[in-house]
């Protein structure tokens, strides 16, 4: 059977994929596309569909040898870009970075790496048993972040303030941390930053923006807001951009996008929270970015993986964005109204609801419990808040 030189394997085809998918059908390739589920947005596109789970690499493997591929991509999903990279190596396809990979997926392997690298970053310990938990607070003392190492949106993420609460947060973590591993670090009070970058074709590193957020309170952090550019004065966030560039380089990445988490204490030090060699989740990669960079990181991501040279244009962030996250009122949804009249204001780039009439909603456990988002865009921030109240205005949630 003769193959398109351009056949593509996309792993992951939900709504996060589908800015790729779309620049993936618009640059002519044959796309195979897999998903954890059949109702996935993205398969519209692929010529190929496929039920698998991200993790499971070997059906993956298998898939990308019956259909032909020359290249695989991924974005926004942390198991998606380590099977990529995964095949890519056992087929020998373009731009291969297993090794980043590896330490980017595994939240104890990027810590000891970045140790060994006098990355800035809170106390932690890897621990396996409650045992271990208790010994690393002693040293660490409270109050800690207890959390998998190997997870994604915040699941199993706990603050722990009392010693009451710490067997329930380490089984918790645990629950969620696939490696059966779970991290305990010092909490780190400050502001919450994320920066995100590329690399071009030749392994230059680009630090495209810094965001600050917002998080919520108490033992289950959850982040409800996202701002571009981040409120954080010019000394600080020449500071915070040469931090990331030390990281990059610690880690060993080399090639595709970069997403890390920070926080800048009160005396401004800027530690470390994580680093993914993949793009922001929640479209930040594939729109956000895009949108006030002018860097088309969805086009960068289909040419590297056909190994297709591409570069990163010099550019200047004109614009300001908001990524939202909608928390409701609890209770029994009746009605949602007024969606497609907030999706209409000018700026609102995306809107997304994540509930539907008859569910019955609450305060959301983890980033996956949150209600719905939008992505507000405008020339300062002072605009992009007034798209924002608008499109708010307009939406209403109605009550059983």
């Amino acid at each position: 059977m003769t193959h398109n030189k351009r056949d593509l394997l996309v792993i992951g085809a939900s709504w996060e994929q589908l800015p790729l998918l779309r620049k993936a059908k618009d640059l002519a390739c044959t796309i195979t596309a897999t998903n954890t589920s059949q109702d996935a947005t993205g398969f519209a596109l692929a010529a190929t569909t496929a039920i698998v789970d991200p993790r499971d690499l070997s059906s993956i493997l298998e898939l990308a040898k019956s259909n032909g591929i020359t290249g695989v991509t991924a974005d926004e999903c942390d198991y998606s870009n380590y099977a990529a990279n995964f095949v890519r190596e056992m087929l020998s396809l373009p731009s291969a970075d297993l090794a980043g990979a590896q330490v980017t997926t595994n939240k104890h392997w990027m810590r000891a790496r970045c140790h060994s690298n006098q990355v800035v970053q809170p106390r932690f310990q890897a621990c396996r048993t409650l045992e271990d938990v208790n010994n690393a607070i002693d040293l660490i003392d409270f109050p800690v972040i207890v959390k998998p190492v190997d997870n994604r949106g915040s699941f199993g993420v706990r603050r722990v303030d009392d010693p009451a609460d710490v067997e329930d947060a380490f089984l918790h973590a645990l629950m969620n941390s696939h490696s059966r591993e779970v991290l305990v670090e010092a909490f780190i009070d400050g502001i919450h930053l994320t920066v995100d970058g590329c690399f071009n074709s030749d392994g230059q590193h680009f630090n495209l923006g810094v965001a600050s957020k917002k998080i919520t309170t108490g033992n289950k952090p959850i982040i409800t807001e996202v701002m571009y550019p981040a409120a954080i004065s010019k000394e600080q966030l020449v500071h915070v951009l040469e931090s990331n560039t030390k990281v990059i380089a610690a880690l060993g990445l080399k090639r595709g996008l970069t997403h890390s988490e920070y926080i800048l204490d009160s005396v401004g030090r800027c530690f470390l929270l994580e680093t993914a060699n993949r793009g922001g989740g929640v479209l930040t990669s594939g729109l956000i970015l895009p949108e006030i960079t002018g860097v088309d990181l969805n086009e960068l991501l289909v040419r590297e993986a056909l190994g297709e040279p591409f570069e990163v244009a010099p550019w200047e962030t004109s614009k300001a964005a908001k990524l939202v996250f909608f928390i409701f009122a609890s209770g029994t949804v009746s009605a949602i109204e007024g969606v497609e009249k907030a999706a209409a204001v000018d700026g609102v780039k995306h809107l997304q609801l994540l509930i539907k009439p008859g569910d019955e909603i609450g305060p959301p456990e983890s980033g996956a419990g949150r209600h719905g988002f939008g992505i507000f865009v405008g020339d300062d921030i002072r605009s992009v808040d007034a798209v924002h109240a608008e499109c708010r205005s307009k939406l209403k949630v109605k009550y059983a």
